[in-house]
């Protein structure tokens, strides 16, 4: 893919980062959800919704070679892993369970089990390049 298709990826998740805002920050507040599964299927849809935000920053930060453009992609990409951990607490705290099925929500959006795979970001590995060959030659 191209510099254009990184952008467009990144204008795209964009996007959905004001979408998703729009929706966490309504103008008028929200009536407390009375049904706790209604509750809990609207953290969900949440949760796969930053998931796949995550992804496309991801595949956008280890493809774009521009400094001033990973530096920003890099702290919104932190920032949506923060808010995916924070999601996944309260769903394990509504839940009191760690293990989620979001089948209906994935058939909602069209979406298939990989799409929710969340992949581990390549500059941890290279940052931690150092450690994990210290680690590697002290347990080898």
């Amino acid at each position: 893919m191209s510099h254009i298709s990184y952008n467009k990826q990144w204008q795209d998740a964009q996007i959905a980062m004001v979408d998703m805002l729009a929706i966490e920050t309504p103008e008028q507040p929200r009536q407390p959800e009375t049904d706790g599964n209604a509750a809990f299927q609207l953290v969900a849809t949440m949760f796969v919704k930053y998931v796949q935000i995550f992804r496309k920053l991801e595949q956008c930060y280890d493809q774009i070679v521009h400094p001033q453009k990973r530096r920003l992609i890099r702290t919104v990409l932190d920032g949506c892993m923060g808010r995916v951990l924070e999601l996944k607490h309260e769903m394990i705290s509504m839940d009191f369970s760690e293990y989620h099925y979001f089948d209906d929500i994935l058939a909602d959006l069209k979406l298939t089990p990989n799409d929710l795979e969340i992949p581990i970001p390549n500059y941890f590995v290279l940052e931690r390049a150092q450690a994990i060959e210290k680690r590697e030659r002290l347990l080898g």
